[in-house]
């Protein structure tokens, strides 16, 4: 322990430990080291020169034999400062956007990557895919149902607030009063939606908030014609000609050029669809015009706008239906090509699926 308490002696070359060893054992010491001892020797500190920075030290290419470095079998040196700069750059347009390192590293691992929304439609059958346009057309109709019920809040509590401090009266016919203002309410305004576009795949979240305001607007508007026209007949006055209710300028105008509404329209016209009374099937003509049979005039046109608006609606999720389809029955074709024939293609080819 007398480094401890003279920890300056190391400086002093009288003070060698290797010259106190005995010299038979400095003999094999010297015979079988590979390194030979070199006497230390204090070695003058440098004198710096303030005006120049001090440049660090860089690794000997010519790597000594009897080096650290040597002896561990790394005889060429490290990756400095200057091999980095001359290292090749890697790819950046190799590297997949999923990962977190752009610059090119972990590349390798990420070569054969596949998002998992391509591995699971890559899994799936043509009945899936079937499915998925079945299941998403559900999903939007259940959008719907929200969305009215978001719309016709006040008449909701309006027949909650009869349940619970409503007249005796008005208990005793079960509030049929409110429910019914309700329930016509969540009908009329679900109509509103699907003739709206709110069934379409591609629409953002402020066009969903704009086709929900221009439903309950469309709505209100209604109950406050009908009260007009209420009031003329109490007063033995003649209905009054009002523009329809859901015109295309006005309702282009507040869902957007590019909203689900401009684009079924400009689709039909394309497709030179009309949706007049005489363009459905013989059959569907005598149901519509049930339905529309002693509605007062503008309650008809209103019931005719309404239909028409929802078959546009309906022509997308018919195009994906028909889509669907049609790659099923290619795919049955070039299974039959291989050879490779199913029972069910077998059968559904038989029926007369694939003319």
């Amino acid at each position: 322990m007398g480094w401890f308490w003279d920890w300056s002696s190391g400086n002093d070359p009288t003070n060698d430990p290797y010259k106190k060893l005995d010299p038979a054992l400095r003999d094999f010491l010297e015979k079988e080291s590979p390194l030979k001892y070199e006497q230390t020797k204090p070695s003058p500190a440098p004198r710096q020169l303030p005006s120049t920075p001090p440049v660090p030290s860089q690794p000997s290419t010519d790597a000594a034999p009897n080096t650290y470095r040597s002896q561990i079998g790394l005889n060429s040196p490290g990756l400095d400062a200057q091999n980095q700069q001359a290292a090749p750059q890697r790819d950046e347009a190799a590297v997949p956007p999923q990962s977190l390192f752009q610059d090119g590293r972990y590349a390798h691992l990420w070569k054969d990557y596949r998002p998992q929304a391509e591995v699971e439609a890559a899994g799936r059958t043509d009945q899936d895919r079937l499915a998925a346009v079945v299941e998403a057309y559900k999903d939007r109709k259940a959008a719907i149902g929200r969305a009215a019920v978001e719309n016709c809040v006040d008449f909701q509590l309006a027949e909650k607030e009869c349940w619970q401090s409503g007249s005796w009266k008005s208990k005793m016919t079960m509030c049929r009063e409110e429910g019914k203002a309700f329930n016509r309410c969540y009908t009329m305004q679900a109509r509103f939606l699907k003739a709206l576009g709110y069934l379409a795949t591609q629409r953002s979240d402020e066009e969903e908030e704009r086709i929900q305001m221009h439903a309950d607007k469309l709505y209100h508007e209604m109950l406050h014609r009908e009260r007009r026209a209420k009031e003329a007949k109490e007063q033995g006055l003649e209905e009054v000609e009002l523009p329809p209710l859901i015109q295309p300028e006005t309702t282009t105008k507040a869902l957007g050029e590019d909203s689900a509404w401009a684009r079924a329209r400009r689709k039909a016209a394309e497709s030179g669809i009309n949706y007049n009374l005489s363009s459905f099937p013989a059959e569907q003509q005598e149901e519509i015009k049930k339905r529309i049979e002693g509605l007062p005039k503008h309650e008809r046109e209103l019931e005719l706008q309404l239909m028409a608006a929802e078959s546009r609606a309906q022509m997308e999720y018919a195009q994906q239906i028909s889509n669907r389809l049609e790659e099923e029955k290619q795919h049955r074709a070039d299974r039959r090509e291989r050879g490779k024939e199913t029972i069910g293609d077998t059968l559904k080819r038989l029926w007369g699926w694939d003319k």
